[in-house]
Formats: C-alpha cells, sequence, structure tokens
C-alpha cells in the first residue's frame, strides 16, 4: 500500500509560548540546520512516496505559508492550502479535508515533527502488517522526565479515515478505531515537535535535524582550517584558521576566521563569525558574532542579531538583541 496523500497540520499548538529570538512569523518557519522546519516535514513526506499534501493553516498565516512554500514544486508535489482554525486536530483535520483525502490511506503529521527514523520505513511496515493505523509516538531517550505523549504522525487506511472523520474530538484520536475493532499499533519513534514548548524545543529539533547530515565541503574556502566528523558547508561559505567539529552545517556566503564551531551547531547565511567559539547552537541569517569571549553553547542568535566585544576603553560588549531574550555571560 503506497500512501500518496498527506495532511500537514501547519495551526497554532497548545504550547504557544512565543520565541524571543525569532520574531513573530509562524514557528514553522524558523529554520532548524539552515531551513524551516516545515521543510524538513515535506523533504520527509516526499522521500516516503507522498505526492500530494494539504497544508492546514489559519486564514492570518496562510499568505506567509504560500510564500514560503508555494506550490510545492521544488518538492515534486502538489501543494494545496486549507484555512482551518487553531488547534485543530486530527479527526478534524481529516473532516475538513474529506473533499481531498477522498477514499484514499493518508499520512497527517504536524508540520514541525523533526523524526530521526526514515519515513518511508514506516510506510513499508504499514503496508506488510496491513495495518489500519499506525501512530508514530515521540519518545526522548536522553530525558530525565518522560515526555508528554505526543505523535510526530499517523499512517491511515482508507477505512481508518473515514471511522475517524466522523468521530468527535478525543484526547486519543485512536480511541473509536480501537472500538471499531480496527488493526491499530503504537511505534516508538526518537525525534521531537519543534513548536512545543520554549526555544529549548528548538535546539532539540536541530539536534535531530544534523544527526543524519553527510559531510559536504566541496567548493568552499578552507584556508587553514580543519574539519572534523559530519559538516556540510555550502560553495560560497569561508573559513579562515577555524575549526569546525560536527555534525555542523554551514550556510552561504558566511565568513568564518579564527573560530570554533562546535557540534550540533548551525549557522544561517551571511553570518560572520570572527575570533569566537560556539556549539550546540542555532545562528540565524545575518548574525554577527564578535571576539565574544566567551563560548557561546546551547544558545540562539537571531536573524541579524549582533554581539561584539570592542577593545576601546573602557572595554564593553556590545548587543543587539530580540524582546525578551535572555543572555548569561561569564
Amino acid at each position: 500500500m503506497e500512501i500518496a496523500r498527506a495532511l500537514v497540520l501547519a495551526t497554532t499548538n497548545v504550547d504557544n509560548r512565543p520565541w524571543s529570538s525569532t520574531g513573530s512569523g509562524p514557528k514553522a518557519l524558523v529554520p532548524v540546520a539552515t531551513k524551516p522546519i516545515l521543510f524538513h516535514t515535506l523533504d520527509s513526506l516526499r522521500r516516503a512516496g507522498v505526492l500530494e499534501a494539504a497544508l492546514l493553516v489559519e486564514e492570518s498565516t496562510a499568505p506567509i505559508f504560500r510564500d514560503a512554500v508555494g506550490d510545492g514544486s521544488r518538492w515534486g508535489m502538489s501543494i494545496t492550502y486549507a484555512p482551518c482554525e487553531p488547534l485543530i486536530d486530527v479527526c478534524g483535520a481529516l473532516s475538513l479535508a474529506q473533499d481531498f483525502v477522498g477514499d484514499e490511506p493518508v499520512l497527517v503529521q504536524p508540520a514541525d515533527a523533526i523524526l530521526r527514523d526514515c519515513l518511508r520505513e514506516h510506510v513499508v511496515d504499514f503496508a506488510r502488517e496491513d495495518l489500519d493505523a499506525l501512530a508514530l509516538m515521540l519518545v526522548r531517550p536522553r530525558t530525565e522526565q518522560p515526555p508528554p505523549r505526543q505523535a510526530g504522525g499517523y499512517l491511515l487506511s482508507a477505512s481508518a479515515v473515514s471511522i475517524m472523520r466522523d468521530a468527535p474530538s478525543d484526547r486519543d484520536p485512536l480511541a473509536r478505531l480501537r472500538r471499531h475493532g480496527s488493526q491499530v499499533r503504537e511505534l516508538a519513534v526518537e525525534g521531537c515537535l519543534a513548536c512545543h514548548g520554549s526555544e529549548a524545543s528548538l535546539l532539540e529539533a536541530n539536534r535531530h535535524a544534523l544527526a543524519g547530515i553527510k559531510t559536504d565541503v566541496d567548493g568552499a574556502t578552507l584556508e587553514g582550517s580543519e574539519i572534523q566528523g559530519s559538516v556540510v558547508i555550502h560553495p560560497s561559505a569561508t573559513l579562515r584558521n577555524t575549526l569546525v567539529r560536527g555534525p555542523a552545517i554551514i550556510g552561504p556566503r558566511t565568513r568564518l576566521v579564527d573560530s570554533y564551531v562546535g557540534p550540533y551547531s548551525s549557522i544561517g547565511a551571511d553570518v560572520r563569525i570572527e575570533g569566537t567559539e560556539i556549539e550546540h547552537s542555532i545562528v540565524m541569517d545575518w548574525a554577527q558574532l564578535l571576539f565574544v569571549g566567551s563560548r557561546l553553547e546551547t544558545s540562539i542568535i537571531g536573524r541579524g542579531a549582533s554581539i561584539v566585544r570592542r577593545f576601546d576603553m573602557p572595554s564593553a560588549v556590545r548587543m543587539s538583541i530580540g524582546d525578551g531574550a535572555q543572555v548569561a555571560l561569564s
């Protein structure tokens, strides 16, 4: 059984606390591993064999998503848009998109689901076991506290869709299927919902997205620099006397001089970093980190942000950061 259609839920979630470093736009368009969270989801869906996707979006954000995603041609998919209310659940999405789904199996996934596993493998298992529903339940092996029950996606047969689309909202969207005697399985998969929670969730998503990268530094200018581990560097980037220890990714036209970029770091486009050490962090486009002095860890540096150490007297560190941002210097 192939699944050629998907519903992607790109609406406000119940844990919609603001992120001070990323502005006021849709969280699903915030970058991890140098590209928007939603783009990772669409990449995964296409590799799984999906050819058509409907993006469920709120009316206020629909134009932003349309501008960013377009018609899906860059993924080799057809993407349409369905306006909906915030906090829509799986059953509500199936009911709203009834005309799109029709009598076909479908994959329903949050726009911010970042999975370690290849989604294609789960589609194959779903078909081989002749299931009505396969729920991909997220786990975080290195977390001390058990995470809340969160699903990273649902693979649903045509019969499951017809049962669930008429079901009332339920904390367990599969409960109605179980009562009907449908073949339902839950599978624990490593991953996270990037937009659910604080900026720590964003950093976690960045780690997941970087975990599977393969080294590609062809074309980049590397003068007196060393690359260790899995690192992707855009051909237009320039590194001088810099150590990059992967997994890490360096975006286009970025310039690194006399610096250290450590594991699980994503450096965006047109970034300038000099005399600075950073790891386990996200640096967004057009940011500057100049001679910061202390190593930056688990940090998110927003678009166009600047942290600069001045050497004239009296000595000072100059910063340009967003509302509500947190800075700890030691």
